[in-house]
């Protein structure tokens, strides 16, 4: 299994339906099915009644077990062999090392020198070899390619431009419609875009007729919105290769990969409306989930219901909102983000009741 190329798109969608369907009985028994929990008070804030599905309780902490499994227990034992590798900003090189690990296989993660202490440390707890690179998108490539080649050919394992991996993050939609039928919407971290368009194919599939959208959420500056509207998946070229400047350490990528790209906007499957978060929106939402829902998430995670206290849901009628908490991978050892000094943090729900 590779990263596809473009030259290798095809007219048909790269993931199907049923791929995501097969990747759940793949995975079942590997996966955990995460619950769904809801929140009155976040509700009132809202003015939607919110779905939120928790990934953070996901084995490795973060959603990306599920794409890594079904990728890994796809290769055959004599690609098993030779190993894995990956590149990752943390989370998906966890969940690779744990799903080699499950298989009994060798796994390389590359990260960015960049990246958090504690998800360094999550990686190598499941015995993976890690090599850190600079933080673009064009060295981490490169290096992971060079350590497949030093491993005599291992598979890499793409974090979000592999139908495999896509199909694998597709389960959670798959789950949140068995557990939330009638959901109006569904809002999803984007940083490549794997788990979004994953979750785009199983909505389709369950909800044909298009009556539960699936918008994206993005940190500031990412401009997926306008992507789609100039239907450019590439919108700035020059600063495409660096990594966005956000709390949102799981979210550095600018541009979706070429395959959710042709699921999202050639497939149409992604709605037009993209919800964006600023660093203050992030950490106020942040706060709000650990205090008041009680619940540890990364700043990732935080990103949909900033959105939703931010009031960019339109509020025409009350919606029920399903919500991806997409991870909890955060170090609680040193302040959190509104802790630290000049940071104030506070909620706009709760700014409003004061």
């Amino acid at each position: 299994l590779a990263s596809p190329a473009t030259s290798a798109m095809a007219s048909l969608p790269p993931v199907t339906p049923d791929d995501v369907r097969a990747a759940a009985g793949r995975i079942d028994g590997h996966a955990v099915r995460t619950p769904v929990l809801t929140s009155p008070e976040l509700d009132a804030a809202v003015g939607h009644s919110v779905f939120l599905k928790c990934e953070m309780f996901q084995c490795t902490g973060a959603f990306k077990y599920r794409g890594a499994a079904n990728a890994v227990l796809q290769l055959s034992d004599e690609q098993a062999a030779r190993g894995v590798v990956c590149h990752s900003s943390g989370n998906h090189g966890a969940a690779v090392a744990a799903a080699a690990k499950a298989r009994g296989v060798p796994a390389v993660v590359v990260v960015p020198r960049t990246t958090a202490p504690v998800k360094v440390e999550n990686i190598k707890s499941f015995g993976a070899e890690v090599v850190l690179c600079e933080p673009t998108g064009t060295a981490r490539a490169a290096a992971a390619e060079a350590e497949a080649r030093r491993l005599g050919g291992a598979a890499i394992i793409h974090p979000y431009n592999q139908a495999e991996v896509i199909a694998g993050q597709g389960t959670i939609g798959l789950e949140l419609l068995e557990q939330v039928p009638d959901l109006d919407a569904i809002i999803v971290p984007v940083s490549g875009g794997g788990m979004l368009t994953g979750i785009a194919v199983a909505v389709r599939g369950q909800r044909p007729d298009g009556s539960c959208r699936v918008h994206a959420v993005e940190p500031a500056g990412k401009r997926l919105g306008d992507a789609l509207r100039e239907g450019r998946r590439v919108v700035d070229p020059e600063r495409a290769n660096i990594a966005l400047e956000t709390i949102c350490d799981a979210m550095p990528t600018r541009c979706i990969g070429e395959l959710p790209w042709q699921l999202a906007h050639e497939q149409k499957l992604v709605d037009p409306l993209v919800l964006s978060v600023n660093d203050e929106q992030v950490i106020g939402a942040m706060r709000y989930i650990f205090e008041t829902l009680k619940l540890v998430v990364e700043p990732a995670a935080a990103t949909g219901v900033a959105a939703l206290l931010a009031g960019q849901l339109p509020k025409e009628r009350k919606l029920r909102v399903g919500v991806v908490l997409c991870g909890g991978n955060v170090d609680l050892r040193g302040p959190l983000p509104w802790q630290k000094a000049g940071c104030d943090g506070e909620p706009a729900a709760k700014r409003a009741k004061a």
